[in-house]
């Protein structure tokens, strides 16, 4: 559908065109062409159909950037799925093209060389940039293909939990223990006034929606509180162990991760190593132990975790520089990830914590600079939000 003869035409007889369908061949969906203007630019749009709309971001859709003035040609955008944050941008470079690719808002590659002149790159079928740069660019990352099926039990998930948001207490230290009750997770006393949840406390009232919908009750605070000092610490942090906790997040997270993955397996969580279930080998991301991932690099990792082990939520465990005399890195904040592409195709990320939800842009905001480290937990169709004694949120 994008012809030589339209392509190629001068911008000023083009500049001016209405809206009009164009069919590539007989039978093919129709193709939404137009044109608009803006800072000395002419824009040429093909835009594919989505979801009964001609969005600009619809998957396959080409955005042509010319100049006003001479029109010379700029740029090429096409989108990669329908969604404004997957696209690749492609120049002239003299004989060649060079090409950006955009993945989940985050440039991931950036100039590649596509051996076509970019004349060739508007007209040939975009199969043959991904020829090209076959040997540059993992295309399979970028355009998996992956069943929306094996994503229904995190959609579940969010969708149960999401809804229970508004109704949950908040409340500093707060959990609910293995009866239901809302208890301070450091002396696991009651929570007779104004009770609620922390971050924690939050991540395993998620979690115990899994594990009592397989046990039929919630688990004990006090295994998930167990240090594993064997595994973590530095001379700096092993003496403020007792005063400052400063692995409290990452050895409660791998705590909740560790139990329900030996629920899956039925075997005793004391049978599994702590770290069994921690996030490191991620190409798009450089993990530090025991510390995790910089959070500027969580788009890429979530996106390649949902790619590569579809029908999985994460725990995270925000590592920032806390406190005085001395400052330390300390594991602070928990969240909770759910990476999953919609049964359209989008990719989503939900995050949750304590009882609200907030997003990667909102974490990207707050700990820019700093570390997550990650555990994956199974997700599960299963899934029932929990409700702690005399409170009947779960339902409504």
């Amino acid at each position: 559908f994008v012809t030589e003869d339209r392509i190629f035409a001068g911008v000023r007889e083009i500049e001016r065109t209405d809206r009009e369908f164009i069919e590539a061949y007989p039978g093919a969906p129709p193709v939404l062409y137009r044109t608009e203007e803006q800072n000395g630019y002419l824009y040429q749009l093909y835009l594919n159909e989505s979801g009964g709309r001609y969005p600009i971001y619809a998957a396959g859709s080409y955005i042509i950037k010319r100049s006003l003035e001479d029109g010379r040609f700029s740029q090429v955008k096409i989108f990669l799925r329908s969604d404004e944050d997957f696209f690749v941008r492609i120049s002239p470079a003299g004989s060649r093209s060079s090409m950006n690719l955009i993945l989940n808002g985050e440039p991931l590659y950036t100039n590649i060389p596509v051996p076509l002149r970019f004349e060739e790159v508007l007209l040939l079928p975009f199969e043959e940039v991904v020829r090209g740069t076959r040997h540059l660019v993992d295309w399979p990352l970028v355009t998996p293909r992956r069943s929306s099926e094996e994503y229904r039990g995190v959609r579940r998930m969010v969708q149960l939990a999401r809804r229970a948001l508004p109704q949950l207490p908040d409340a500093e230290d707060g959990a609910m223990d293995a009866s239901g009750n809302l208890v301070f997770i450091e002396s696991l006393r009651g929570m007779e006034e104004l009770p609620g949840f922390n971050c924690s406390g939050f991540a395993k009232w998620v979690c115990d929606g899994i594990y009592a919908a397989e046990t039929g009750g919630f688990m004990a605070i006090e295994p998930l509180k167990e240090k594993h000092l064997d595994l973590r610490g530095t001379g700096w942090t092993t003496p403020k162990e007792e005063e400052r906790d400063p692995y409290f997040g990452l050895d409660w997270t791998r705590n909740l991760a560790r139990t329900l993955a030996a629920l899956e397996r039925g075997v005793d969580p004391s049978t599994l190593h702590p770290e069994a279930t921690d996030v490191r080998d991620v190409p798009l991301g450089s993990y530090i132990e025991d510390v995790g991932f910089a959070v500027g690099e969580l788009r890429h990792v979530l996106y390649y975790l949902a790619v590569e082990e579809p029908g999985h939520f994460y725990l995270g465990s925000v590592n920032r520089e806390f406190g005085s005399e001395p400052v330390l890195r300390q594991h602070t904040h928990v969240v909770v990830l759910f990476p999953y592409f919609e049964e359209s195709g989008e990719f989503r990320v939900a995050v949750l914590e304590r009882n609200v939800e907030t997003s990667v842009e909102s974490l990207e905001r707050r700990y820019g600079n700093e570390y997550i480290h990650l555990v994956r937990v199974a997700a599960s169709e299963n899934y029932a939000p929990p409700l702690f004694n005399d409170t009947d949120f779960g339902n409504n």
